[in-house]
């Protein structure tokens, strides 16, 4: 009762101006929250046992919440961390150059948490490879390291503004609990850890960053990951799975020239209605009904800017059509499906690539119009904020290599503000960036992480991952092994980063091909098997690549040909669906 007394003496005058001050709300959090973040004896002789690694919360505490905090604790939580732990990194930097101008925070206040200067950029580490270091980890003493000044004070510091959250909202005693109190520790020495390291080896921040963010998301995001599949070539028309359409009609190579052609061929009346047929039964209720059966629990579905604003002047394509959405959202309801929707076409193109809806040689990434793509997104996030479905948001689809990361992870930052300032909240939509090739990950990430430090600022994103095993010469030259070998390495890479694999399929190389259809088979199925292992340890799941496609092409891109071939099975995406539990 005296360490109840003490706790709550300390911590009830750091309750903001206008906060519930309920004595036995403030008591509670404060016994729970110290026994936990001190491994003291905590309410009613519970014993907590304080925290051991990083990756995992301790024995016996589950890796759900019991009674999830409001995200307002969370959002709380998680800025008095950051803030306060890389401020002692500055405080440090500072010290070390004789310059004592920056001030650690006082315990959180009514007067909030100070702002956190920026840390000032520089080339200083940025030898270390982030996705294949030598060390992929940090060892077990540079992980638990509660005894130094600096963690001692960022747990202090991080248990006062727990009890100061928890004290502002309903129900406090039964969401005060151990697990809450494990996981803001090792939050916060995540945060420490990510703050030293940052300067001197971004392998290591890489990893106390995903660790931060391990133990931060089941505090706010409680859908599972997604296990899906795309509905490419529906309101987005490509070659592939588009092809019954771009087959009457000859030379076209995306939607932009199709369209041109049709109207040349057809006249505009009856090419709207050629449109409009297709949009009407590529997707229908039954293909919904089917992506359920199969024990999928999620789709994608790409779409063009015009689909939600309209062509621009000077655009070949036809729309809006928001009903299409609309239908495809009440259908996923309807079957418990949950909805990725992807821009995958911007205004001016991501790229001059096919996917983005139309085919350019002469395309600079300046003529991607970012002002315009960030409307459209604000239309789309008020338009569908709130609906139960949705589950995230693709600001983009694979965006050319040629944009600067500079100005991608501006637009990136851009795009996060707009879609939670039009009303996606973190804890109910994530958004996802796309990085598209792993070759780019190191790039953006310190952009994002170091500039931005937007991993901690923005709440649930992602880095949006496509995984293709048959796109250029060197993949071409490889063995079954070393594609084998290359989905291990993925793995490694999944495990460094919040991510989504947005796109991967079964499509091999034609060489791996066996004599016979049982060698082809067996080979595609240690391929399946190789990838959904892989693709399991991504933090927000993945969508295959794709629902149907051209007969023409490999099986392995029509996930219900891989079906009727054995490829993949219901019960492999049980398992993998288990397995993420």
């Amino acid at each position: 009762r005296r360490a109840t007394f003490r706790w709550g003496w300390r911590l009830r005058p750091c309750l903001p101006a206008g906060a519930v001050q309920d004595p036995m709300t403030v008591e509670l959090a404060s016994d729970v929250v110290s026994s936990c973040m001190r491994g003291r004896p905590s309410h009613e002789g519970l014993v907590c046992t304080p925290l051991k690694t990083l990756a995992k919360p301790p024995p016996g505490v589950s890796a759900r919440v019991p009674m999830p905090p409001p995200y307002s604790v969370c959002e709380a939580v998680t800025r008095a961390i950051w803030s306060f732990a890389k401020l002692q990194a500055e405080l440090s930097a500072a010290a070390d150059s004789e310059d004592a101008t920056v001030q650690l925070p006082q315990t959180p206040s009514a007067s909030g948490l100070p702002a956190a200067k920026r840390r000032k950029e520089g080339d200083r580490g940025d030898q270390a490879n982030l996705i294949f270091p030598a060390t992929s980890q940090p060892t077990q003493s540079q992980e638990d390291q509660t005894n130094t000044p600096s963690s001692e004070a960022a747990l202090a510091h991080a248990g006062g503004a727990l009890a100061v959250a928890l004290a502002q909202v309903a129900d406090a005693d039964k969401i005060a609990t151990p697990e809450l109190a494990a996981r803001v520790r090792a939050m916060a020495l995540c945060a420490v850890g990510f703050w030293r390291e940052v300067s001197l080896d971004l392998s290591k921040a890489a990893a106390f960053s995903y660790r931060f963010l391990e133990n931060q998301r089941p505090l706010y995001w409680h859908r599972p990951p997604w296990r899906g599949v795309n509905l490419g070539g529906w309101l987005l028309l490509e070659p592939g799975p588009s092809a019954a359409l771009f087959n009457q009609f000859e030379g076209p190579s995306c939607e932009w020239t199709l369209m041109r052609r049709m109207r040349e061929t057809l006249g505009v009346d009856q090419a709207a209605e050629v449109l409009q047929a297709h949009r009407e039964t590529f997707i229908i209720e039954d293909d919904i009904r089917r992506v359920k059966e199969m024990g999928f629990n999620a789709v994608r579905v790409p779409f063009g800017y015009w689909v939600i604003m309209g062509p621009a002047n000077e655009d070949e394509f036809v729309g809006p059509c928001l009903e299409y959405l609309d239908r495809v959202l009440a259908w996923c309801d309807s079957y418990g499906l949950q909805v990725l929707l992807d821009l995958h076409g911007a205004p001016g193109g991501e790229s001059g690539e096919k996917p983005c809806g139309r085919e350019r040689k002469d395309w600079r990434w300046n003529n991607w119009r970012f002002n315009d793509s960030l409307e459209a997104l604000r239309v789309l996030a008020q338009r569908y904020r709130g609906h139960p479905a949705v589950a995230g948001v693709s600001v983009c689809n694979e965006p050319s290599e040629t944009v600067p990361a500079e100005v991608l992870c501006e637009f990136y930052e851009g795009a996060v503000r707009t879609i939670r300032g039009a009303g996606m909240r973190p804890d109910e939509v994530s958004i996802v960036l796309p990085v598209y090739r792993t070759e780019r990950l190191d790039e953006i990430w310190r952009i994002w992480s170091r500039k931005y430090d937007g991993f901690a600022e923005f709440t649930n994103v992602a880095f949006d991952l496509h995984l293709y095993h048959v796109f250029g010469d060197w993949w071409r030259r490889q063995g079954l092994a070393n594609h084998l070998r290359m989905a291990k390495r993925h793995r490694k890479i999944l495990r460094r980063v919040p991510a989504v694999v947005g796109e991967w399929s079964l499509a091999l190389p034609p060489h791996l091909s066996g004599d016979c259809d049982s060698e082809t088979n067996e080979a595609q199925r240690m391929f399946a098997a190789a990838q959904l292992e892989a693709y399991g340890q991504a933090s927000h799941g993945w969508f295959f690549w794709n629902w149907r496609d051209c007969p023409r092409q490999h099986d392995g891109w029509d996930v219900q040909k891989c079906f009727e071939r054995g490829w993949l099975s219901t019960a492999q995406l049980a398992d993998a669906a288990s397995q993420a539990k």
